[in-house]
């Protein structure tokens, strides 16, 4: 339905052609069509071919998608990111505080 009025959840418009991301599992994608029946308005997503509720789906601009995707990192900023991760990660449990149940 190309006269379709749908909006996101900031109420921004959704149409057919729009980049949408749908926040609880990070889903980006384009609507390829949207329909309304008595439980609402719903957006179909490429990526997923999955439909969406459109007041859950969020527009984003396609630069960002890119930007996301295209970003690298050298093998140094990969290996300093390890080493940070490393500084968090217990090497001993201390047990003090452990108590059993029952």
């Amino acid at each position: 339905m190309s006269d379709q009025q749908a909006f996101d959840l900031a109420g921004s418009p959704i149409a057919v052609g729009s980049n949408v991301l749908y926040n609880a599992t990070g889903t980006r994608g384009i609507v390829t069509e949207i329909m309304s029946d008595e439980e609402g308005t719903w957006a179909l997503v490429d990526k997923t071919n999955l439909y969406y509720k459109t007041e859950i789906l969020k527009v984003v601009n396609k630069q960002d998608e890119k930007e996301l995707i295209e970003k690298q990192f050298t093998r140094e900023e990969v290996n300093d990111a390890l080493e940070k991760q490393k500084e968090f990660v217990p090497t001993e449990m201390d047990h003090s505080n452990v108590e059993s149940g029952g």
